[in-house]
């Protein structure tokens, strides 16, 4: 039998520039926001391709100006197939990784602007012990990294309260889950409040 070596990936899935955080319209323009979610994006590569834990990385969306900015970083990209949400992109990033070859993947949205490169090795480290490695935002309520070893039939439900979700997932799967707590994970800027706690954290 031919040994397959393993793969892990890192797929970010990032929505319309021009839609993102919705929830920071009343302090930051369309275009600020796009402009913010850009930077933290090159900075997010940036860091995977400094990390020798991560084979390939790759971008889905349907912003032409997220995916320039993945070319430009030596990601690949793939095109969403349609405009129906953040689970339906990321099960057609995962299915594409597995077809090429990936035996694992790492999930991570495009607004971690603190992650650093300890942070995706304690992920995939953990893989070690778990098929499936979850951190939390800093509120315990969203997935801010999943990694799945191997992917294949997990079912994903990011939005509201997608930690437990995802645990509960896990359960379905017969999966134990391995819960790591990577400082440079558990920030993501969503809230007014996040936005502060930004401010004086870059200033600092």
């Amino acid at each position: 039998m031919t040994n397959i070596p393993h793969a892990t990936w890192a797929i970010i899935p990032v929505k319309q520039l021009h839609e993102s955080k919705q929830r920071l319209a009343h302090i930051l323009s369309s275009p600020e926001r796009a402009a913010l979610i850009q930077r933290f994006l090159a900075h997010t590569l940036t860091i995977l391709n400094r990390t020798e834990l991560i084979d390939r990385v790759l971008v889905v969306s349907g912003d032409e100006w997220v995916l320039a900015t993945a070319l430009n970083h030596g990601a690949e990209v793939l095109v969403e197939t349609a405009v129906t949400g953040l689970n339906p992109a990321v099960t057609q990033a995962v299915q594409y990784a597995e077809e090429k070859g990936a035996t694992a993947v790492l999930i991570l949205p495009a607004d971690l602007p603190f992650i650093q490169t300890e942070d995706v090795v304690i992920m995939v480290e953990a893989a070690r012990h778990s098929g499936i490695v979850i951190c939390s935002d800093d509120k315990n309520c969203g997935t801010n990294a999943l990694l799945l070893s191997p992917p294949n039939g997990f079912i994903f439900h990011y939005g509201k309260n997608s930690f437990q979700h995802h645990l509960h997932e896990a359960a379905q799967h017969g999966l134990v889950p391995r819960i790591v707590h990577a400082p440079g994970l558990k920030f993501d800027l969503d809230t007014e409040e996040d936005w502060r706690q930004y401010q004086l954290t870059i200033a600092n």
